[in-house]
């Protein structure tokens, strides 16, 4: 325990999911959270329970919302590491995804990525130190049957990663990125229980990796505290596959 202590870190996305078990976690570790989400109600619910979290509201598709969000934060005086978390998730081919939907998805999965890591760097940079992670997907690196939108989504977020990793590296700023697979979050296990058979949904969620099961947000998070703590300060411009074996393949 502590491997954060002393550290401020914003998280998006954590009203739920992997930001919020991530942000569980690191409080744990001692660290000092902003918690960023468009449900606010959700962030405010953690900052409650977490204690020393402090809830902010951003569309993080607006960067009008982001600058507001990020000014605010800087009462705490630096920025040591931030977890870009926010992201959403629509299925559809090339000739089925609408351009607007298409636009969405990309708005939010790769510009809200975008225009949290210019806030983020812009207080690092007068740091001269700092750590972003931001959370990619097992889509973008194997294309996924049907999910186009959110594939090149996540591919974009990789490369977006490996270029600032290069471009801020001499800056002392590390950036790395990580790709979940299949995680158990509140949404899969909705759509587990709403099946006709959540027994025969849980099976097929499950058996498409050699590790024959879904991740836990819980284990997500360890990968983002890997690169958030001091640990492995020579690591930026990785990309960690936590999906259970399943771009292995």
């Amino acid at each position: 325990m502590g491997k954060l202590r002393g550290k401020y870190i914003a998280i998006t996305g954590a009203g739920s999911g992997i930001g919020q078990e991530t942000a569980r976690l690191f409080a744990r570790e001692g660290a000092r959270l902003a918690l960023v989400d468009r449900n606010y109600e959700n962030v405010r619910d953690l900052e409650k329970e977490l204690g020393f979290a402090k809830a902010y509201e951003a569309d993080v598709s607006s960067e009008e919302s982001v600058k507001r969000a990020f000014g605010q934060m800087q009462e705490w005086g630096r920025l040591d590491a931030g977890v870009n978390c926010a992201g959403i998730f629509a299925e559809g081919e090339v000739l089925s995804t609408a351009f607007p939907q298409w636009k969405t998805i990309m708005g939010i999965n790769l510009d809200g990525v975008f225009l949290c890591m210019k806030y983020e760097l812009e207080s690092m940079r007068a740091a001269g130190a700092g750590s972003i992670i931001n959370i990619a997907s097992e889509a973008g690196l194997s294309a996924i049957a049907n999910q186009v939108a959110y594939n090149v989504s996540k591919a974009a977020v990789i490369m977006l990663s490996k270029s600032a990793a290069v471009d801020y590296a001499a800056c002392g700023i590390r950036v790395n990125c990580v790709c979940p697979g299949r995680i158990k979050t509140p949404l899969v296990e909705h759509v587990i229980q709403t099946s006709g058979d959540p027994e025969k949904e849980l099976e097929k969620l499950s058996g498409d990796r050699p590790a024959m099961r879904m991740g836990t947000p819980q284990e997500i998070a360890y990968a983002c505290l890997a690169f958030a703590a001091d640990d492995m300060a020579y690591a930026t411009g990785s990309v960690l596959s936590v999906d259970g074996g399943y771009t292995a393949r």
